[in-house]
């Protein structure tokens, strides 16, 4: 199983195997980086977190725990994150530059209250996710984050098309449950089927 090949892949890195990092890269590069570009909306940048996920990666390899999760889905969080990042930092320094020129306050766009119950229906959410067994968490994960199709991730993963299907339907109910744990409203989403 691919997994399990990339397990054994970022072991090999810790014992200083740089074709193992190469090998990472190339099978998994096509899917991190359109995250990277999605988010920062700059092909310069998006290969610039990559590299410096695969870095990290390098520098982290010992940290890594077959039982928290597959390789695939910390490359995810390591490009997300490193991404978002970067762009907040890149709109400080612009809202920093537009400060200088214009005095004006920006006018926000939702209340005290709405951000308040937005970051909190995000802790929520996030809650949520952690509750999901872990193949149902990275199913998602590939499915909403890296925008790949079941077919991709099934040859991904090396399974048949139906049990991500079935994977992804659980992950869903069992998503949809947890929220509803979490006391969030539901509601909107049975009017947009």
């Amino acid at each position: 199983m691919r997994e399990d090949d990339d397990a054994e892949l970022v072991e090999r890195i810790g014992g200083g195997d740089p074709g193992a990092v190469a090998t990472l890269y190339d099978r998994h590069a096509a899917v991190l980086f359109p995250i990277a570009l999605r988010i920062l909306r700059d092909r310069a940048e998006a290969e610039d977190v990559l590299h410096d996920a695969f870095v990290t990666l390098h520098e982290r390899s010992g940290q890594y725990q077959r039982d928290k999760g597959s390789v695939i889905a910390w490359l995810v969080t390591l490009v997300r994150n490193a991404s978002i990042d970067r762009a907040r930092r890149r709109e400080r320094r612009s809202a920093i530059t537009h400060e200088v020129v214009a005095f004006e306050p920006p006018v926000p766009t939702t209340t005290p209250e709405e951000q308040v119950s937005a970051q909190s229906d995000r802790q929520r959410v996030l809650r949520a996710l952690a509750r999901l067994p872990q193949a149902q968490l990275d199913t998602l994960t590939l499915a909403f984050y890296t925008g790949l199709s079941y077919p991709e991730i099934a040859e991904r993963e090396g399974v048949p098309l139906g049990t991500i299907k079935s994977r992804a339907a659980r992950a869903l109910a069992a998503l949809r449950a947890e929220l509803e744990r979490e006391g969030l409203d539901m509601s909107a989403f049975d009017r947009a089927k």
